[in-house]
């Protein structure tokens, strides 16, 4: 493992957007995104991504300077044309109005579609914290996932975050897939060299297996659970606004004669509809407290809520360094010689 800075890694990736075209403040976005997800541990969703979309934004797959438009269909409720612009950019365009709309009307709900992959979820559900308010951000994807019951994928891992603030306390972040494991975790097993774990994934004819190269489906998390839960979030993500869905999403990695056309959902509460924020806080706290208070059962050491191994992970790694495979590193690297922008001088020594 090579370990980065932080700051530098952010750098890197805002400039050698900036080289494809992006303009520097939506480059930042998608730079922040990505290292972010670094940060807080969810290596898959973070910096491995940028290859992908550069490859994409070059060859016109993802629109370097998309032409979003947004409609109001109501007082609380809204349509975001994402104009097929990076997935993080349209996003938090989308989450940006939900807040707004909430502020006015007490919840905000943004459908959007015409976007592209965006990253690690909780990002933009976390965007509501700064205004005091819950958070939603979901996301529909490829058909990476075999239905409880089936042998063949029809729908995608299909992230959920939901992100509540606390007062004293960290806030509650959820950010989960309804697969048993990301996909991405597939594609850095297979980069890495890794086997993966038995129970993870399928091959092509159904049948389990550890060869992270041979998967070609996840199995949904909880078996008909998370399968009924990202049924749901194709609904919300693509169905309610004519969005591509399940097997009829471009694949990222495979198909680079279309755009991905990807559809997402956010939303945004405002708490002081419903009680003075302070108070919430306060008992979101207690609350806290007292579920890790809770006797740790054997093989465990104590009790952890939502988001809290993230926000540990991100303390350890603000100080002591991103770590970056050496595949990751190498292909970032490369990535950069090609574009003018160096990678040296941001390693952790």
């Amino acid at each position: 493992m090579i370990k980065v800075e932080a700051a530098g890694l952010r750098r890197f990736c805002r400039e050698v957007l900036i080289k494809v075209e992006l303009t520097a403040e939506d480059a930042a976005v998608v730079a922040d995104s990505l290292v972010q997800a670094n940060l807080r541990g969810v290596d898959t969703h973070g910096v491995m991504r940028l290859p992908i979309y550069v490859k994409r934004m070059r060859m016109g797959l993802i629109a370097v300077r998309p032409k979003m438009e947004l409609h109001r269909t109501g007082s609380a409720t809204a349509i975001l044309d994402g104009g097929n612009g990076p997935g993080q950019v349209v996003t938090l365009r989308a989450m940006e109005e939900a807040i707004k709309m909430a502020q006015e009307a007490g919840a905000g709900l943004v459908a959007i579609k015409n976007s592209n992959h965006f990253g690690a979820a909780a990002y933009f559900a976390m965007r509501a914290l700064e205004d005091d308010m819950i958070g939603l951000a979901l996301s529909h994807a490829e058909a990476d996932m075999i239905p409880f019951g089936g042998g063949r994928p029809c729908l995608g891992t299909n992230p959920i975050a939901i992100a509540v603030p606390a007062g004293e306390e960290l806030p509650i972040v959820l950010d989960m897939a309804t697969s048993i494991v990301a996909m991405g975790n597939i594609l850095l097993a297979a980069k890495e060299g890794r086997s993966i774990p038995e129970g993870w994934a399928v091959d092509t004819e159904g049948n389990p297996t550890t060869d992270p190269k041979r998967a070609r489906a996840v199995r949904p998390v909880g078996g008909p659970k998370g399968y009924g839960l990202a049924v749901i979030v194709d609904v919300l993500s693509a169905l309610l606004t004519g969005a591509a869905f399940g097997v009829h999403i471009n694949r990222m990695y495979d198909n680079f004669s279309e755009p991905q056309a990807i559809g997402h959902f956010v939303g945004a509460i405002d708490i002081s509809r419903y009680v003075p924020p302070v108070e919430f806080k306060k008992r979101i706290d207690q609350m806290i407290r007292e579920i890790k208070a809770t006797p740790p059962a054997e093989g465990f050491t104590e009790v952890l809520l939502p988001g809290e191994p993230e926000f540990r992970t991100e303390e350890q790694r603000l100080r002591k360094g991103v770590p970056l495979s050496e595949e990751v590193y190498t292909e970032l690297a490369t990535l950069g010689e090609e574009l003018g922008v160096s990678l040296e001088g941001i390693e952790v020594v």
